[in-house]
């Protein structure tokens, strides 16, 4: 998305932020590269190979994903049958609920919980202690299939509460959880106090 000779990491980072910024609110037809591609490309130009970024920077980075992302990004190569497998073999070992976060880049609000959910400190500790989450694309090659195990979304994003065996817990439909134009924190919490093991 930007090709520019980038001269410092702190460059490369606000770059990096004008490239989510202009991806958000677009329509799937608008939205060709997702921002997680766009970040990439733009964190390697920002930081050359043979320096590390600094201490700020890098900690922004690592921040990117929270440990609770299993499947961190939407990727419609990807078999959500051989994700889910990996991610039921940690759920077991870390006794962990799985949530299934049904969406993809195309998707405004897909973006937004993400977000919402990787920056809102309490939700994030409790996501961490107690879920793994796994992005599921839709619609892909796969999700189709893999879909139909489940019950019909009706809006997106969509959770799946999945216990450490893969069993079907609970379905929840994200609207319920918006306030506004982003998420209810009383609501959102309540929803996964209802799930945690």
């Amino acid at each position: 998305m930007f090709k520019r000779n980038v001269q410092s990491s702190w460059i490369g980072l606000v770059m990096v932020g004008l490239a989510v910024t202009i991806g958000c609110g677009k329509s799937s037809e608008e939205t060709t590269v997702s921002t997680d591609e766009s970040a990439s490309e733009s964190e390697a130009e920002a930081t050359p190979a043979n320096e590390s970024a600094e201490p700020e920077i890098a900690d922004t980075l690592a921040e990117e994903h929270p440990d609770f992302y299993v499947v961190a990004t939407y990727d419609k190569s990807a078999d959500p049958s051989e994700d889910l497998s990996r991610t039921l073999t940690r759920a077991k070992a870390e006794e962990k609920r799985v949530i299934l976060q049904v969406g993809g880049d195309w998707c405004s609000w897909c973006a937004l919980i993400a977000d919402y959910m990787s920056t809102n400190e309490t939700i994030r500790d409790h996501l961490n202690e107690h879920f793994l989450v796994m992005k599921v694309t839709y619609p892909s090659d796969y999700s189709e299939a893999f879909l139909a195990d489940y019950p019909e979304c009706e809006e997106y994003p969509h959770f799946f509460v999945l216990d450490s065996n893969g069993d079907l817990l609970h379905s929840q439909r994200t609207g319920e959880l918006e306030k506004g134009e982003g998420y209810d924190d009383d609501a959102f919490m309540a929803f996964l106090q209802q799930w945690t093991p």
